[in-house]
């Protein structure tokens, strides 16, 4: 008996033994996510800066643009908490405050003091950040969903082990002083304000005379932590503080110094990063550098994409990206929490944000992401005065046209090429990134001549409105659908598509473009009807090919790697529905109505399941947003209802786009009434065209309710409902003085 039981107890032995050596050995093998925040640079200053050592991470990794954007402003206190949030959030007045264990804040022990706050024991060797119950609260009512330190409570319930290093001190303080700059924590801690290892102290930096503030980082003492906790973190974050302080001491220092301390500092971190390397695996590692705010300078010339660089495990050599962005070079700050979860396999917290970035393989380097950098700044700082001319323009000369068509018909002809003008500039601003110039005055000039040429063009070559409409209509439509399908490539620098440094879109059909969209193609497919009818019957396959055209409209807008606009998607195929019902003569019944909803929600439910069935890193925001459902429940869709509801309405107070749409349909609905009698005499002629507009009109409204920026799709919209009415309004007028059937100028005679 004593030999059987004996047996059993070696075999146990043996099988835990063979276990453990087996655990032991795939954690051996598992790689470590090592994240260096080397803050507040550019891409100009690495290029001027000797680094060896991060030209040997872009050899074997890849390099981007980073956004920037928080819930407040772009401070160091918000970008830290956003990214470890994975949510635009902001900070509180001191919240960029951390101690390790040990320490005291006001006289309290830092273990003592997060126990009263949270409930939660720090254990030996963590770190607290004694303002995490104030970022909850000051954070607790906006629009959607935030889990403050998502990442690290992600991390945290994974059983991984975070740890922080370094900090960005301007001085060396004295016990009980508070817990200095240590943004780096409120990136990593927890939901309870604690990382669970790390050094953030003051024996990380040395005084030296030689250095702005009169301290450095010592990173002699920091490599030696490193290799200490190397073993016990799964992720280590590393704060390379010099080149903070190096930017702090900008407002100290001459003109001549501020350039010469930068470069000092990202050349000290470099020669670091090196002895770094030394201790890591890129074939298992995850290494990821990172500037979570620009340098000053940058910020002041609307600049507010940062470096980043990641090399490693299953990332190539090249440039980086996202599934939030689907740009090549570009990523979010929402996107290094996705990214450090993914490599663990890790789903992201319910309201953390961003998607996993990866690598797409090209040629290009500093020189060229730099070049790509200044682009996009150039379109940031010059879109506002181009949208905000063509508003300017727009709203004046719709108002003279009404004017004109009731008090001074005489200026009619003079108003007609001012018309077809504001229907040319969304063609032209789609085309303008062929022509883009670095400077302002420059690329206005252009955008003006270029509107000239085709309204000359346009009337040179054809006598008829009704020619000039469907031309102008059909060549917006066709030009936005053929670059939707070559890869976006002019949308994506147009000053009417959408804006990188925004961020509020990266990819597929703006709301500016979308509601052009529908406006454009509801106008050219009635008025080319109008026009082949009033010839002859339409053939079998003219109505085929006008069909076609339709439905590969309603499948760019909704197709994930093309449009991805799903209040697009609505507005569109509603309009395309509705104006096609009126063409045909049907009237727009209850049972129509119920019908197209239908459809609409077979559309998007095939569509949010294809995009849901992709991988996470190729997902659109619409497959996200399904799988965020699935995570988190039916709840999810009202937060996303709200936060759209929410933007509208503050929109609607703020945008300039408010008062095109107000002025357009002010100008309809007066011309419908005034002059008397007109509306009805446009209507037998040109009743399929009417219907078209009032089916881009019904679109516009579909635009605005289903959208979070939807008075914008609505305005844009009515570029292809306002003039193209207005025209033929002033077409009839003029016909009626030449019949001699007018007189006293606004009066028909009886």
């Amino acid at each position: 008996m004593p030999i059987r039981i004996l047996k059993k107890v070696i075999l146990i032995v043996f099988i835990y033994l063979v276990v453990s050596t087996s655990f032991i050995s795939c954690a051996a093998e598992e790689g470590k996510v090592i994240l260096l925040v080397m803050d507040r640079i550019s891409w100009k200053e690495i290029y001027v800066a000797n680094t060896p050592s991060l030209d040997r991470i872009m050899d074997m990794g890849a390099i981007g643009l980073m956004t920037t954007n928080t819930g407040g402003s772009l401070s160091q206190i918000n970008a830290y908490l956003t990214i470890g949030s994975g949510a635009r959030v902001a900070g509180v007045s001191g919240s960029q405050q951390a101690l390790s264990y040990g320490h005291r804040y006001r006289g309290v022990m830092i273990e003592d003091l997060m126990y009263q706050i949270t409930g939660y024991e720090m254990v030996e060797g963590a770190i607290g950040n004694p303002f995490i119950s104030k970022l909850h609260r000051g954070n607790a009512n906006r629009p959607y969903r935030v889990s403050i330190g998502a990442l690290g409570t992600a991390l945290r319930e994974a059983r991984l082990k975070v740890a922080v290093l370094g900090n960005c001190d301007n001085y060396k303080r004295l016990e009980g002083e508070g817990g200095g700059k240590n943004f780096l924590v409120s990136m990593m801690m927890d939901d309870r304000g604690i990382v669970s290892l790390g050094d953030v102290s003051q024996s990380l930096i040395i005084e030296d005379a030689n250095w702005p503030m009169g301290i450095r980082t010592d990173y002699d003492k920091m490599l030696e932590v490193f290799k200490k906790i190397k073993d016990q973190a799964h992720v280590i974050a590393i704060q390379l503080g010099d080149t903070s302080r190096a930017e702090d001491f900008r407002h100290q220092a001459m003109d001549s110094r501020i350039e010469y301390h930068k470069i000092k500092a990202i050349e000290a971190g470099d020669k670091f990063i090196g002895k770094l390397l030394d201790n890591l695996d890129p074939a298992k590692d995850y290494i990821m550098l990172l500037s979570p705010v620009p340098p000053a300078e940058e910020i002041g010339n609307n600049n507010r994409l940062s470096p980043i660089i990641i090399a490693g495990k299953e990332i190539k050599k090249g440039w980086l990206t996202s599934g939030s962005t689907h740009r090549e070079g570009v990523v979010t700050n929402l996107d290094i929490g996705a990214s450090i979860l993914n490599f663990f396999g890790l789903h992201p917290l319910p309201g953390q944000g961003g998607a996993p970035i990866y690598s797409i393989t090209r040629n290009e380097g500093i020189e060229d992401i730099i070049k790509f950098n200044a682009r996009l700044v150039n379109i940031y700082n010059q879109r506002p005065f181009l949208l905000r001319s063509y508003v300017f323009i727009m709203i004046p000369i719709l108002t003279l046209a009404a004017v004109c068509l009731l008090f001074k018909r005489k200026y009619l002809k003079l108003m007609k090429p001012m018309l077809v003008f504001l229907m040319a500039i969304p063609l032209v601003y789609l085309i303008l990134p062929l022509f883009q110039q670095p400077q302002l005055y420059k690329t206005a000039i252009t955008a003006l001549a270029l509107s000239v040429l085709i309204v000359i063009i346009l009337c040179r070559v054809f006598t008829s409105t009704m020619d000039r409409i469907t031309v102008i209509s059909g060549l917006t439509t066709f030009t936005l659908l053929i670059d939707q399908w070559l890869g976006m490539k002019l949308i994506q620098f147009s000053p009417l598509g959408y804006d990188v440094i925004a961020g509020a879109r990266f990819y597929g059909i703006g709301n500016e473009y979308m509601g052009v969209l529908v406006g454009a193609i509801c106008c050219f497919g009635a008025a080319l009807i109008e026009k082949i009818n009033k010839k002859k019957r339409i053939s079998i396959i003219t109505k085929i090919g006008i069909l076609l055209i339709g439905i590969v409209a309603i499948y760019t807008m909704a197709l994930p790697n093309l449009g991805a606009n799903v209040g697009g998607t609505i507005a569109i195929f509603i309009a395309i529905s509705t104006t096609t019902l009126m063409v045909q003569g049907k009237k727009i019944r209850i049972r129509n109505l119920a019908a197209i909803g239908v459809m609409v929600i077979l559309i998007l439910a095939v569509v949010f399941y294809i995009d849901s069935l992709q991988v996470v890193d190729s997902q659109s925001h619409l497959g996200q947003t399904v799988t965020t459902i699935k995570e988190n429940g039916v709840g999810e869709l009202f937060n996303i209802f709200y936060r759209k509801i929410s933007m509208n309405i503050r929109l609607m107070r703020t945008t300039m786009w408010t008062r095109v749409f107000l002025t357009s349909l002010g100008v309809i609905v007066l011309l419908l009434y005034r002059p008397v009698g007109i509306f009805r005499d446009v209507y037998k002629k040109h009743q399929i065209i009417i219907k078209g507009l009032t089916g881009a009109a019904i679109g516009a409204i579909a635009a605005f309710i289903f959208n979070d920026s939807g008075i914008v799709a609505a305005a844009t919209a009515t570029i292809f409902i306002a003039p193209p009415f207005v025209l033929l309004i002033m077409d009839e007028i003029e016909k009626k003085v030449r019949d001699g059937v007018w007189q006293d100028g606004i009066h028909l005679k009886t």
